[in-house]
């Protein structure tokens, strides 16, 4: 099998559950080949297309941020902001607008800090008036927030948080899960 035109994938149920996703048969495809190192020479063509790609899509609003690729779940980048990036007693806020906001509230506590967390209604966004006002009553050294909540359907307006971080508590770090090409 030398292209796409020739794969499909076998009859099966659809998957409707937050977690593993459908895929087309081209993604599939694209799994079926070899192995690279992640030490080889090829890898290095494969990863910097990859980050330039994450750029120049505007998926960060900027072409100057570095964007962090992970090979794992959202819970492991989860857990890299929390061990290395908030000290203990450091004030986080989190947006909840799913099961996430929950979880990452809890890794967060694990490694010490200090949550405030921001409850959206079920199915809606955490009202940017309210994240404003929030910002505005203490520091804190990061924001967290999920782009694409797959428990609720809820998608985050990425820009316009960032947006309101820059403008009222600029110090402020920002994560998110992020859904990049699944939004639009």
């Amino acid at each position: 099998m030398t292209s796409t035109s020739d794969f499909k994938q076998l009859p099966h149920k659809l998957v409707a559950i937050p977690g593993p996703i459908e895929v087309s048969d081209e993604v599939l495809f694209a799994n079926a080949a070899p192995v690279v190192s992640h030490v080889s020479p090829d890898f290095v063509k494969i990863f910097g297309d990859a980050i330039r790609l994450t750029r120049n899509r505007e998926v960060l609003f900027t072409k100057q941020a570095q964007p962090f690729l992970i090979s794992g779940s959202g819970t492991l980048g989860w857990d890299q902001v929390a061990a290395n990036l908030v000290e203990p007693g450091e004030n986080a806020l989190v947006l909840h607008s799913g099961y996430f906001g929950d979880s990452f509230s809890d890794c967060l506590q694990t490694y010490g800090a200090k949550v405030d967390v921001l409850k959206a209604r079920l199915g809606t966004v955490v009202n940017q008036a309210a994240v404003e006002e929030t910002l505005k009553q203490k520091n804190y050294k990061i924001l967290t927030f999920t782009h694409v909540d797959t428990s609720t359907g809820v998608l985050s307006n990425a820009k316009a948080i960032a947006e309101t971080v820059r403008r009222v508590s600029p110090e402020t770090l920002v994560r998110k899960n992020f859904a990049v090409f699944g939004s639009r």
